[in-house]
């Protein structure tokens, strides 16, 4: 089967507004639907060719058969021209990859690598790997690719499976992840590490000869601190760690002429954990770490070598927006882009033969199109046209940033979202939506924060509620003292900076104080919790993923890091430990003051904050009389991934707020046919 075919492209959105739109619908834009969200394909993971001609990408559609997002590999010119599909698997394809000639492509399908000429052809399989494969990355001189695995059940563990002869030692002798090489010409595959760490994460040097990796005892989140950055011959031989401390490194990489490492860490000179993530450069030979910028004042979110190696680029998250730097080996940053956008994450990518950086900005009005810029600076350039459809075809909601101070006078920032019939001097129901983490920050772009599936601003802004999305206290971008506020008793200052934002709006005429609501999901869902026990301003919340109980949590939660001692002083377990700090910070204690009608929203087989911490607060809300429910998706973990699910999640939540905030009725958007 030939699986290249040259294709005009419309979006799914798109297709919709016409069918569904009178002739001159161009002059008719309408609201979005909760449905016009979800059938939006996803632009993710562009690569650009060595020749700098050809931007590469997965586009994510949503398959309501499949009940979940699937992915196909598109090309497209720089100079322009329409773009290309080149996969059309039926469970979707992901991780392209150009080899380094321009001539072939990788991607995985079904969990193992295949590779495709570059201008069609009939794709072949490379690896048949006894699991799924992950990370390819080709060998600078094309001639093999290397990729991560889980090493296999034992025969004998496969025979106790078929017995359900299957007790077993909870969190012992997991699995581990190693790093494979598969020769190109033969697909014969060499493993190149073995043991009782498992990969993280790799990167190979310019010139192919060594491997940077991270390896840590086991894949568990919780372990990622235990971790080190290791280097080793690209054959797995002379393998060594370069690191020993305990924080967790990530994208470690060689300069262009092998002589220092670079790795991101969110730590201090001093190696000191829970600080912004920045830059740290060590001899390739061995030596100390040093901060490449000690006093900056934002988060580096991802970085990589200049081709001459006297300089660093990097994604810098500068709160309400992210940015691409140049940071010279002085620490001298320049800022090379400037504007109302982010960079999504795994959203950049540095080609060093090129010359050039290929990234996504995702924009108010353009859900993460992929760019390129010269590394010499200039203009960034918009490649593809994925979301030309939006603007053109919908009514979207204003961004704007918003300042105001907490109650201690600390200045706060965040984004006002507009309701699309916004009238100055008229006041709107306001939702407060609040991020994860706490360790990032809400940013401008069509998805706003980062769990896009989770916020459907532009359905809400289309029912007339205004948006708040505060960059409260724990948030990352604002320097080293703001994120370090939860450090010594969680809830200090968040909550109150919520509320300081709101007070704010509702001075400035534009929130109806009798009018509020509240949602949040992992960290927000945590602050949902807390503010719904301090105040009973918020006649409706929505608390997604959220913590009840601090020391419970503690055991449950698979990310036991040390920045969550670091919270509360401490672990539940050491001795004369800070029980008091975690039951004082937990909400479960406050919960007889709750009076606003409460969703709590969780996956089943959520990892990070399980579910008992959400039947916890509904049944102490349920018991004292006060509005709940709790709603619980099979299947789903912490980030969800079926789209009914998804989509019934957004329903619930807009008839609560529609109940509880607006007295209005609420029709449900059902899930098209199959």
């Amino acid at each position: 089967m030939r699986l290249l075919r040259r294709t005009s492209f419309v979006s799914a959105a798109a297709l919709l507004a016409v069918l569904g739109a009178p002739f001159g619908h161009a002059q008719t834009r309408r609201p979005m639907t909760l449905l016009d969200l979800m059938a939006m394909e996803r632009l993710v993971d562009p690569q650009l060719s060595a020749d700098g001609t050809r931007v590469m990408y997965q586009l994510n559609h949503a398959d309501w058969k499949a009940d979940r997002r699937v992915g196909h590999i598109w090309t497209k010119r720089v100079t322009g021209g329409a773009p290309v599909q080149l996969t059309f698997g039926e469970n979707g394809e992901t991780s392209p990859r150009w080899a380094p000639d321009g001539k072939t492509i990788l991607f995985v399908r079904d969990g193992q690598i295949q590779l495709l000429p570059a201008d069609g052809g009939e794709a072949r399989p490379l690896t048949k790997h006894a699991t799924g494969v992950s990370s390819p990355a080709w060998a600078p001189d094309g001639s093999a690719v290397y990729f991560l695995a889980l090493d296999p059940k034992t025969n004998e563990e496969k025979e106790h499976d078929r017995l359900k002869d299957d007790l077993f030692s909870f969190e012992d002798n997991p699995k581990q992840r190693q790093l494979w090489k598969a020769t190109v010409a033969t697909g014969a595959e060499q493993k190149l590490t073995d043991g009782d760490l498992s990969v993280l994460d790799f990167r190979l040097s310019r010139d192919g000869r060594r491997v940077m990796l991270q390896r840590a005892p086991s894949t568990s989140p919780s372990d990622a601190y235990r971790g080190e950055v290791w280097m080793m011959d690209a054959n797995g031989e002379n393998a060594r760690a370069l690191t020993h401390n305990e924080i967790s490194e990530n994208e470690a990489q060689l300069s262009p002429d092998n002589s220092q490492v670079m790795f991101l860490a969110e730590a201090n000179q001093q190696l000191e954990s829970y600080y912004n993530q920045t830059i740290f450069l060590e001899p390739a030979a061995g030596g100390a770490p040093r901060l490449l910028v000690p006093d900056f004042p934002y988060e580096i979110e991802h970085a990589a070598w200049a081709p001459d190696g006297r300089s660093i680029f990097a994604v810098v998250n500068m709160g309400v927006h992210s940015e691409i730097f140049q940071i010279d080996l002085n620490g001298r940053p320049k800022q090379l882009t400037d504007g109302r956008h982010s960079i999504p994450p795994g959203g950049w990518t540095l080609v060093a033969v090129a010359s050039r950086i290929v990234f996504q900005f995702d924009e108010p009005t353009r859900f993460g199109d992929a760019w390129t810029l010269p590394l010499s600076g200039g203009t960034p350039v918009r490649v593809t046209d994925v979301y030309d459809s939006l603007d053109r075809d919908f009514r979207l909601p204003r961004q704007e940033k918003i300042a105001w101070k907490g109650a201690d006078g600390v200045a706060i920032e965040g984004l006002l979202i507009y309701p699309l019939e916004y009238e100055a001097g008229k006041r709107y129901p306001l939702v407060v939506q609040l991020h994860g983490g706490p360790q990032t920050s809400d940013r401008f772009g069509f998805a706003v924060g980062s769990s896009g599936w989770n916020e459907y601003v532009q359905v809400l802004t289309a029912k007339g509620y205004a948006i708040l999305r505060p960059n409260y206290r724990g948030s990352s971008g604002y320097g080293n003292a703001f994120l370090r506020d939860p450090i010594g008793g969680y809830f200090k200052n968040m909550h109150l900076d919520v509320i300081a934002g709101v007070d704010a709006l509702v001075t400035q005429g534009i929130a109806d104080p009798d009018r509020l609501a509240v949602m949040g999901w992992s960290a927000g869902g945590h602050l949902v919790n807390k503010l719904i026990t301090f105040t009973d301003r918020f006649k409706a919340a929505s608390a997604g993923a959220g913590a009840a109980d601090w020391t419970s949590m503690y055991a449950q939660t698979d990310q036991r890091a040390p920045w969550r001692a670091a919270w509360f002083g401490g672990t539940p377990y050491q001795p004369n430990a800070p029980i008091d700090t975690y039951w004082n910070q937990s909400p479960l204690k406050y919960v007889a003051n709750v009076k606003t009608p409460t969703l709590f929203i969780v996956g089943q087989d959520d990892q990070r904050v399980p579910m008992p911490q959400s039947v916890e607060m509904y049944r102490a809300l349920k018991a004292n009389g006060v509005p709940t429910r709790l709603y619980v998706a099979p299947r789903e973990g912490h980030n969800w991934i079926e789209l009914r699910h998804q989509l019934n999640k957004a329903n619930v939540e807009l008839e609560w707020f529609e109940r509880y905030v607006t007295g209005r009725a609420y029709v449900a958007e059902k899930a098209p046919a199959e």
